[in-house]
């Protein structure tokens, strides 16, 4: 069989090779390479074989294959067999190391795509170290089927995990944990009994560059993307210990027949679950629906359990322990069958798997007495019209308000001076957790309770049964309407306005599990009703219209330090815009607005309900790849989240356009022509004379940073921007430059941006490129208006660009692309007298001077283009994208031309094989951020050592 014939992209390939990372059995591997080969192992499969699956066991199964079948044996899978025959390499390897490194890959089959767990890729690949020794009690890491069928199943119904709080009992390898992080489960808690599987999980944890702490139970997670790992023997787990946690959602993949153990253990989680939120509003929504009806009685499902069931009789006694523990059991296995992810692994038989539900069985009670009172909690700064947002709480008939319950308490513990302090700590309970337990969780009369707190409040020692408890939203305000006010009762204070404490709070309770609403005053000023509608929706009680409206004058449910702070609220009725004409900021306040406005914006970009006066009337657009939604940029000196990524007002880039930039391509780990990109942004900024330009290595630090903090390193395009700098004041003159250029390094998961298989249609722009006269093009810019007039030209002819004209009528460029075209058999660009030297240009005429093709650089005419053969234009963003209508014209015969593909898969090829690695700190860690392109970086990997040959 011909080697160019074997396609080691397609299924029967990629499933074989990743039948050997996952360490299959051999007997599976021969089987798989049988497929490979129509029924027999040929030599284009031994040569793939060779190549991509080398190891002892493996070899000797496939040469005693071959033998039998009486086919030919490549002479060097003799040879390493000899090889491994003396050496005894695999059989030291096995003695000395327990463990080995799998690699379990996860193929998302056609029409997943649309699956937001599916990567870009298609494939998600795990890299894990599992025990060699699963019989001498090491159990803890190995991977069983019920874990990888419980992984299939996450990753097939993200919707259910997705931006929940989720808790596996006893995770083993830390696979589920993986996948749980994977499909963006707000937290993620993993907790194993045997210390050594828990310090195996860590590692693999480590291995998928995923962050993780070794922790105690209970202990509040400040990062989101933390994931916890917890030393918990549930044989010794005692109950206080277990209610710390308040996940939304159980996993559980035990070893056959061991879901006994987790049963009762589990109910004390769930019982904490139940009573620190509403599981009756909890949000499962699946394709599927699990939820019990009838009978009074109804469950949540909060648990999911994959296990093999070999004895019944064990079996059943679980179900007994699930009945006596009020827990409701069903059986999903074939309501919710997720997709074959691993249809490789012939090893593993998902029919044997069973899938199950566990709810807590919530009976309705006969009537309210039974019900205790639901409480909503307000969190603010001072000034930030809470009290008014109070007593419109207190117009409705179902709530009863508490002021500031937690005030004496802040006094005692801070020892902060007040007009009021001496009465407040008299009249006021001053224990904080007393508070919390009789006042604020305390009996009451109505339905809900309001609670208004100032974010201060909040101080160390008060239990986790403030924010774990009840209902949460946050009321924020612009600092530059407070603060002109603030210090008239009270000196400014970054403490005393608070922001930094609200910020606190707003992460301690994501990290719950619980983002809380956040409402802006202006918003709420500008549109009451609509803000007020929205706020209660999200808090999941009715709107009444009663809160719009209430009198004016003192109330009784005001606090004691009304008379200092109340004046102008008193005076109010109802919610009012605020002034048309704003205060000044005095000079003092300067400093403190600085520090507390980015907290202020931090949370404002949180605000999903705004006052149609002050939003936006356009929808929020879809990004092309929303993985890009949490990227990471260079600016300046720092890397900053995508939402930060913003210049000064006095940059020279926003002045006046006056910056450079480049494209660059990441390919399989390597930074493509990435010097020669680097020469011309220096020739640029010489050409423009910019000063104090950061040096060529510091430039490579700030990209490859950003590349590794992004986990970049294949199907990504930089934009690359230096811009003059920052100026002293507005202005045009390069003389206000004086803080040195910036450095903007942007890196988008970005694939080529045009259709490169069927071709791209062009029309001719009106618009002119520009002369060297008076700009020229040599020097790559970002005033780029002269491009953006003819692309605007291109996109309102609908098409995909535009070709411009130089002064005297012939081809320039696209406005965006060099161009090229094909004339019975010669190949002919335009000078770069009036276009960009394009660094993808230069390479494709190399190319084609390679490839034996005759190359013309000259003047060419708009109708020779007409009357192509072929026409194909290139570029960084695009690489190589062929035209096949120009000006409503087919480009020869309308479909891509051989020359076109020629050089395409040449220019494929080179990029493969070129470019300035990123620097890294294992290949490991780079085969996990290109997740399915591990696939053809294997041998790699092999050469640095990385992956035990098995």
């Amino acid at each position: 069989m011909a080697e160019q014939g074997v396609d080691p992209m397609a299924p029967p390939f990629l499933h074989l090779l990743s039948a050997f990372l996952a360490m299959e059995p051999t007997h599976c591997l021969v089987s798989l390479a049988r497929v490979c080969g129509g029924g027999l192992i040929t030599e284009g499969v031994q040569r793939f074989i060779w190549n991509n699956c080398i190891s002892k066991n493996f070899l000797k199964k496939l040469i005693n294959e071959i033998e039998s079948a009486h086919g030919d044996i490549l002479d060097e899978l003799y040879e390493q067999y000899a090889s491994y025959m003396i050496l005894l390499k695999d059989d030291r390897l096995v003695k000395e190391n327990s463990r080995v490194l799998k690699c379990i890959s996860f193929l998302f089959p056609p029409g997943c795509f649309g699956v937001p767990s599916c990567p870009k890729s298609m494939q998600l690949a795990v890299p894990l170290h599992c025990s060699l020794n699963m019989l001498e009690g090491d159990t803890g890491c190995s991977i069983w089927p019920s874990s990888l069928f419980l992984s299939e199943f996450i990753l097939s119904h993200p919707e259910i995990f997705s931006n929940k709080s989720c808790f596996e009992v006893g995770s083993g390898v830390g696979l589920v944990g993986i996948c749980l992080a994977h499909v963006k489960a707000s937290k993620v808690i993993l907790s194993e009994g045997d210390l050594s599987s828990l310090a195996n999980m860590k590692l693999n944890l480590e291995l998928n560059q995923l962050n993780n702490r070794m922790d105690d139970p209970g202990t509040t997670n400040q990062d989101p993307n933390l994931v916890k790992c917890i030393f918990l023997p549930w044989e010794s787990a005692e109950e206080s210990e277990l209610q710390n946690f308040m996940p939304d959602i159980i996993s559980s993949s035990p070893q056959q027949d061991n879901c006994v153990e987790f049963s009762p253990d589990s109910r004390c989680i769930m019982d904490a679950r139940a009573e620190g939120a509403d599981i009756h509003n909890h949000d499962h929504s699946s394709r599927f629906d699990t939820n019990a009806d009838g009978g009074g009685k109804n469950s949540v499902p909060v648990a999911y359990i994959a296990s093999v069931i070999r004895n019944i009789e064990t079996f059943n006694y679980f179900l007994a322990l699930a009945e006596e523990a009020n827990l409701d059991v069903k059986d999903l296995t074939e309501q919710c069958k997720p997709f074959d992810l691993l249809p490789y692994m012939q090893s593993y038989d998902r029919s044997s798997v069973r899938l199950f539900t566990l709810s807590y069985l919530l009976f309705s009670h006969g009537g309210p007495g039974n019900q205790e009172i639901e409480v909503i909690h307000s969190w603010s700064a001072p000034r930030s019209i809470s009290t008014g947002l109070m007593y419109s709480f207190a117009q409705r008939d179902d709530f009863e308000v508490l002021d500031e319950p937690l005030y004496a308490n802040f006094l005692r513990v801070t020892g902060v001076e007040r007009p009021y302090r001496e009465e407040l700590l008299s009249k006021m309970e001053s224990d904080g957790n007393k508070v919390v337990k009789e006042i604020i969780f305390g009996p009451g009369g109505k339905k809900y309770r309001f609670c208004k707190h100032m974010a201060k409040q909040y101080v160390p020692g008060l239990t986790k049964d403030l924010m774990k408890k009840g209902k949460h939203f946050i009321l924020i305000r612009n600092p530059l309407d407070v603060l002109p006010s603030f210090d008239k009762v009270i000196p400014s204070s970054l403490m005393e306005l608070g922001l930094a404490d609200l910020v606190s709070i707003y992460s301690e309770l994501c990290d719950l599990g619980k983002p809380p609403p956040i409402i802006d005053a202006a918003d709420l000023q500008q549109d009451p009703e609509a803000i007020l509608r929205g706020l209660c929706e999200d808090l999941g009680i009715s709107f009444q219209p009663s809160m719009l409206k209430w009198d004016a004058g003192p109330k009784s449910i005001d606090g004691i330090w009304a008379p200092w702070w109340y004046q102008s609220v008193h005076k109010s009725t109802c919610f009012k815009p605020g002034r048309n004409f704003l205060s000044a900021i005095p000079f003092s306040l300067y400093d403190l607005l600085e520090q507390s406005l980015p907290l202020y914006n931090i949370l404002r970009r949180h605000v999903k309900q705004r006052a149609s006066l002050r939003k936006s009337t356009l929808p929020i657009p879809d990004l092309p790849v929303p993985e890009n939604e949490k990227l990471l940029a260079w600016v300046g000196d720092e890397i900053v989240p995508r939402e930060s990524a913003k210049v000064s007002v006095f940059d020279s880039v926003v002045q006046g356009g006056d910056s450079v930039w480049e494209g660059l391509r990441i390919y399989n780990g390597k930074i493509f022509k990435l010097e020669e990109h680097l020469d011309r942004m220096f020739d640029s900024a010489k050409a423009l004379a910019f000063n104090n330009v950061p040096t060529r290595e510091e430039i490579k630090e700030a990209i490859f940073t950003t590349l590794n903090r992004n986990g970049m390193f294949d199907n990504t395009h930089i934009r690359l921007s230096l811009t003059r700098g920052k100026k002293v004041t507005s202005g045009m003159s390069p003389a206000f430059n004086l803080y040195g250029c910036t450095l903007i390094v942007l890196a988008e998961w970005k694939p080529p941006v045009y259709d490169n298989t069927k071709g791209i249609t062009l029309v001719t722009a009106t618009t002119r490129r520009n002369s060297p006269n008076n700009l020229d093009s040599k020097i790559h810019h970002n005033n780029l208006l002269n491009n953006i007039l003819a692309k605007i030209e291109g996109n309102n002819a609908n098409a995909d660009d535009a070709i411009m004209l130089d002064k005297d009528g012939y081809v320039s460029e696209t406005n965006a692309t060099n161009i090229f075209l094909v004339k019975k058999g010669h190949v002919l660009t335009p000078h770069a007298d009036y276009c960009l030297p394009g660094i993808t240009r230069a390479t494709v005429m190399d190319l084609v001077v390679k490839e034996k093709f005759p190359l013309v650089e000259r003047r060419i005419s708009l109708s020779e283009f007409h009357t192509a053969d072929e026409v194909w234009t290139t570029g960084t963003m695009g690489e190589l994208s062929p035209v096949v209508k120009i000006d409503g014209r087919p480009v020869g015969d309308g479909q891509v031309g051989p020359v076109t593909r020629h050089l395409q898969n040449a220019y494929k090829k080179l990029t493969e094989e070129s470019g300035v690695p990123i620097p890294l700190l294992t290949v490991l860690e780079w085969q996990r951020a290109l997740e399915g392109a591990i696939f053809s970086s294997v041998a790699t990997s092999y050469s640095f050592g990385l992956i035990p040959i098995h």
